[in-house]
């Protein structure tokens, strides 16, 4: 064989080759997340807001003076700041398919905005922590907290509009006998959990529980649960 065959067939051999490679694990696309995984995340996520509010809310109220307040603050942000960057870690492991992909990167925003605000907070605290110092606008301080606050609320808002979508998502999408989602993807004792994690949430709650964005995202699953959809386990029309 020639030198200039015997290069060729090695040009031939090494694009074959290429051709045949496996996609590099970092390129191939995650497999959608079971519908079912992705709430009980969600679940878990507003129970732990409403245990992280009501332990705050707890510190706040037993702080003797300004200074314990700040302290308490500063100690609330940063369990928040560590809650959030968990939960932020375990959704990008997670992935939806149209028309649900859009639901996970939207809540890993409003979480790494919430971890910005309360970095904000901690460090506007601390400075009254630290005792008086010279430059320092303390009155500009206390209204840009009050401005933080505000964005909060915002940011916080997107956990509890995204509830209606993510029940959705437990909808079984094939059609009865007479045309209609009907179903549920899950079973009867998977929706029994689901309830029972959302009652914690509800627990002790009003009929104005709704005010409370933990509490209202848990309302809308806990109704979506009882509209009347039969579960993957019971009989189809």
């Amino acid at each position: 064989m020639s030198k200039r065959v015997l290069v060729c067939c090695l040009l031939l051999a090494g694009i074959v080759s290429g051709q045949s490679t496996p996609t590099p694990p970092s390129q191939k696309k995650t497999p959608e997340t079971p519908h079912l995984r992705f709430v009980q995340e969600y679940v878990r996520e507003i129970n732990e807001d409403e245990v992280l509010q009501a332990s705050s809310d707890k510190e706040l109220g037993e702080a003797k003076t300004p200074n314990d307040q700040f302290l308490a603050s500063i100690h609330a942000g940063k369990a928040r700041q560590a809650a959030l960057r968990s939960r932020i870690v375990g959704l990008k492991r997670m992935r939806l398919n149209d028309p649900f992909d859009t639901l996970i990167p939207t809540l890993i925003a409003s979480y790494e905005r919430q971890i910005e605000l309360y970095q904000q907070m901690i460090d506007i605290s601390g400075k009254f922590v630290a005792g008086p110092q010279a430059g320092v606008d303390y009155q500009a301080l206390v209204s840009k907290l009050a401005g933080i606050s505000a964005e909060f609320e915002v940011a916080r808002k997107v956990t509890s509009e995204a509830a209606a979508k993510v029940f959705v998502t437990l909808i079984d999408q094939k059609p009865d006998s007479h045309g209609h989602a009907s179903h549920l993807i899950i079973t009867k004792a998977q929706k029994s959990a689901l309830q029972d994690r959302l009652n914690l949430v509800l627990k002790d709650k009003s009929e104005n529980a709704g005010e409370d964005q933990y509490a209202g995202a848990a309302m809308v699953l806990s109704a979506g649960l009882q509209k009347g959809f039969k579960c993957a386990d019971e009989p189809w029309d």
